[in-house]
């Protein structure tokens, strides 16, 4: 298991590529964040986007809203839809234990 968390590190290290210059640097540098610092926030959001797919396959839902979400989600990472169905499904779980 050790191998396979070494290696998606690596390739979430690897996709994320942003421009080193931007044009806004010219004229308003205090504006623009550092290439490192937009590496960081775009694989925090890779990150994000892996953990709301781990939990969308965790969930009992039919095959093909899944299919649905998971689209809606490499759309839109912050999808209110995809957010909507999780907080509905996780919520019920935790009243199922409770009870």
């Amino acid at each position: 298991m050790s191998i396979q968390t070494v290696q998606a590190q690596d390739s979430l290290r690897s996709d994320a590529r942003v421009k080193q210059r931007m044009l806004l640097n010219q004229f308003e540098s205090d504006y623009v964040l550092t290439a490192s610092e937009r590496v960081a926030l775009k694989q925090s959001r890779i990150a994000y986007q892996l953990r709301m797919k781990e939990i969308l396959d965790t969930i009992n839902i039919s095959d093909s809203r899944r299919k649905r979400l998971i689209q809606e989600l490499k759309r839109n990472p912050f999808s209110e839809r995809v957010q909507t169905v999780i907080a509905n499904h996780t919520v019920s779980e935790d009243d199922n234990i409770k009870q």
